[in-house]
């Protein structure tokens, strides 16, 4: 267990040496490991604050669906920017990026502690602070992201970044297609 906490304090405090060592290594049981503790804590956390509520019988299903469509996108989206990452001349391993991000998702364990802290603070003020937090986690996560793009393909922090974006660039311009579209095929049929 200690290389696996290591590699956790690496990851939080030394990000880019630690990248540069999972994209070696490819620690994937590690990552798996710490990315199921990262949606595990958590999840656990909201299925035990809903089981009191209406929502309270759902709250295992939403649990299981939850993790696996987690597991899911991590899969997918892994091999999605080591794509993309190659196409930008990334020379890095799949697996050593599935790895990377996988470990990149450690601070989503730090919304328990959050929300305890936001549960303390004045009914008005709970709210902006879950929300300032979460961003800031999200952005955490996301730094971390491109830090193991950059670790594992040798890219420039740039280059790592417009990976990391391309997905999101290709949706919106999917999604803005589709509006003209279906705006050209409604606007007859309106006037």
């Amino acid at each position: 267990m200690g290389p696996f906490l290591e590699l956790l304090y690496d990851v939080l405090f030394s990000p880019a040496a630690a990248m540069r060592q999972i994209a070696v290594r490819r620690p994937v049981g590690q990552a798996v490991a710490a990315f199921l503790l990262s949606i595990v804590i958590p999840a656990m956390a909201i299925y035990f604050a809903v089981q009191s509520t209406v929502a309270g019988k759902w709250a295992g299903a939403f649990f299981a669906v939850g993790v696996c469509l987690r597991l899911i996108m991590w899969f997918v989206g892994s091999a999605v920017l080591h794509l993309i990452a190659e196409f930008f001349g990334g020379r890095g391993s799949a697996l050593g990026l599935f790895a990377a991000i996988g470990f990149a998702h450690v601070p989503l364990i730090f919304m328990v502690p959050l929300a305890v802290a936001a549960m303390l603070l004045p009914a008005g003020a709970a709210p902006l602070a879950l929300a300032t937090g979460g961003l800031a986690l999200v952005l955490w996560v996301l730094a971390l992201t491109v830090v193991a793009i950059e670790g594992v393909h040798g890219l420039s922090a740039a280059k790592a970044v417009l990976v990391l974006l391309t997905p999101l660039l290709a949706l919106g311009l999917a999604a803005f297609a589709a509006a003209v579209f279906i705006g050209a095929a409604v606007w007859p049929l309106l006037g």
